[in-house]
This record gives C-alpha cells, sequence and structure tokens, in this order.
C-alpha cells in the first residue's frame, strides 16, 4: 500500500514539474512564472476565477484563442495542453479538478 502510494505521489510530483517546464515555455511570457501576468495587458492565472472554475472553459482559451492569446489547437499536442491546464489549475494557490488529454481532443472535433 506504501508503495502505492509513493508511486502516486511520485508521478504526481513528475507531472506537475513536466506542466511547470511546458508553462513555462509556452505561456509564461505574458502570464509571468509567477501567474501574476501583467497588469492591464496579460491577466493573472493566479487566483483567477476563470482559472478556478470549468477546467473545459479553460481548454477551450487554449484551443480557440481569446483576445491577444493564440489557439495553442495543432500546435501543442492534447497531452501538453491537458498538463498545461492542469498545472495552471493546482499553482499558485489554484484548486481546480484535473483534465484529460482524451477530453482536451474530443473538444476540438
Amino acid at each position: 500500500m506504501l508503495a502505492i502510494l509513493f508511486a502516486s505521489v511520485t508521478s504526481f510530483v513528475a507531472v506537475a514539474e513536466n506542466g511547470e517546464q511546458l508553462f513555462l515555455e509556452n505561456c509564461a511570457e505574458c502570464h509571468q512564472a509567477d501567474g501574476n501576468g501583467l497588469a492591464n495587458i496579460y491577466p493573472a492565472l493566479a487566483g483567477s476565477e476563470v482559472v478556478k472554475g470549468s477546467g473545459v472553459d479553460v481548454a477551450l482559451v487554449l484551443i480557440i484563442g481569446r483576445g491577444e492569446m493564440p489557439s495553442f489547437s495543432g500546435s501543442i499536442s492534447d497531452e501538453d495542453i491537458a498538463t498545461i491546464i492542469n498545472y495552471v489549475r493546482n499553482a499558485w494557490g489554484n484548486s481546480g479538478d484535473f483534465i484529460s488529454a482524451k477530453t482536451i481532443n474530443s473538444l476540438q472535433k
């Protein structure tokens, strides 16, 4: 039982680290590494009601784009989009349910 718990925690840490790296590579230029955005230019993700709301709504923003935010559909994988969303929804004091790559894929059809 302890081995299963350790494996789950280890897996969660690896996913979180991968999510952070993907966020830094694809999102931090605008939303900043700390998720606080740039006032009156790019919105903060830390404490954002949108981010803390529905994971599907966050996914649609990444898939479709919004304002100056580009669409990530086709430029990064469904798995990476899900990983970024799961990171953002659980970083900087945010707390949100996880979304799967399968859900991301279904939203793009």
